[in-house]
């Protein structure tokens, strides 16, 4: 690995995507002065070729990242950075070439912009390397007819395992799900089993945190079914999932290809923050679950038994959770992924100085 190397990172916004993927990988190098970081949200000024010009003049990157970049002005950003002879890579952890309208009618229109699907797809193919969140997004880009090489990491969210955080359960039972308002469709699928459950048990509460709201469905059952805002700084986000006690944590995901390419990243935050949980029987996260660290579901009666199961037995919440935190430690290493993201960032180096020498 280079010196002293420097990293500029762009992205629409900045967010947990930006710290699970960089920031947090690479708080060592940056430490030790092996790595320049700056991660910086989108200017609409960049669209201008001086502006673009003019910010990697001034930082003077050896790679430019474009994080979930949909925002025009990439191509004028791109052809700086390789002015300048830095290596590029686009970075995705979502198909935001295909966003489903199950999202919701707000996320849909924005990503689904002619103008914003276009500029995207430019990007993509004038980077040197497209970093995919998982090898069913690399895939699922080819299909996209991304022709710039694409690598896939083996995991997206990391942790250190000596910061597990102590589970905090509360005195009474409570289900929770944390996500962001997108994922209504997703809870729909688990709502049936949430329903019964709350009327077989009167000291039963069902919480969610992030901007997902309650569901209306619920609203019979009055002051047992809560909402918690969400906290946008990622530590803060933890500390408050952790606190919230809950007993068992869902995840659910319809199937669909948008939500085949996601990564595990829910069952690893629940894990850390000491919540054992039932999650959807789809590839995302078998290998995270295998072996008892998290329990499968896909129909409704098999969220009814797994969740009842949880919040009837103390011991298989205890099981559980330990051997997902022992998994935690096996494959989800910060090392891990700090590894892994300096290899991307060396094989994109490889890669642009082979286009160099093959423009000469």
């Amino acid at each position: 690995m280079l010196t002293s190397r420097r990293i500029l990172i762009l992205c629409d916004a900045v967010g947990a995507t930006q710290t699970i993927s960089f920031s947090q990988p690479l708080a060592d190098d940056v430490a030790a002065g092996r790595v320049h970081l700056q991660i910086l949200a989108h200017d609409p000024a960049w669209g201008s070729i001086t502006e673009a010009q003019a910010l990697v003049d001034r930082i003077r990157p050896d790679i430019l990242v474009l994080s979930r970049y949909t925002s025009p002005g990439a191509l004028g950003l791109t052809a700086a950075a390789r002015a300048l002879g830095a290596a590029v890579i686009f970075h995705l952890d979502d198909d935001l070439l295909a966003v489903p309208e199950s999202l919701g009618r707000a996320k849909y229109n924005y990503y689904n912009q002619p103008e914003r699907v276009a500029a995207l797809r430019a990007a993509l193919n004038a980077s040197d390397l497209v970093y995919a969140s998982t090898p069913a997004l690399a895939d699922r880009l080819v299909e996209h007819d991304v022709t710039v090489p694409i690598t896939a990491g083996d995991i997206y969210c990391s942790v250190q395992p000596s910061t597990l955080m102590e589970p905090l359960p509360s005195t009474g039972p409570i289900i929770g799900y944390m996500a962001t308002g997108g994922h209504g469709a997703d809870l729909d699928l688990v709502l049936p089993a949430i329903e019964q459950l709350l009327e077989d048990m009167p000291d039963l509460r069902f919480e969610t945190f992030g901007t997902i709201p309650p569901p209306e469905r619920l609203a019979p059952f009055g002051e047992r079914v809560a909402h918690f805002r969400g906290e946008p700084n990622y530590s803060a986000f933890l500390t408050r999932l952790n606190e919230l006690g809950w007993w068992v944590a869902i995840a659910p995901l319809e199937d669909t290809p948008f939500n085949r390419c996601k990564a595990d990243t829910k069952w690893i935050e629940y894990a850390f923050c000491g919540i054992p949980a039932v999650v959807s029987d789809l590839p995302v996260y078998h290998k995270a679950c295998a072996e008892g660290a998290g329990a499968l579901a896909a129909t409704s009666e098999q969220w009814l038994k797994a969740l009842r199961l949880m919040l009837a037995d103390q011991q298989a919440r205890h099981d559980m959770l330990t051997t997902a935190r022992q998994r935690l430690g096996a494959r989800y290493g910060r090392d891990v992924l700090s590894r892994q993201v300096n290899d991307i960032f060396d094989l994109a180096v490889a890669l642009a100085t082979r286009q160099k020498c093959e423009r000469s």
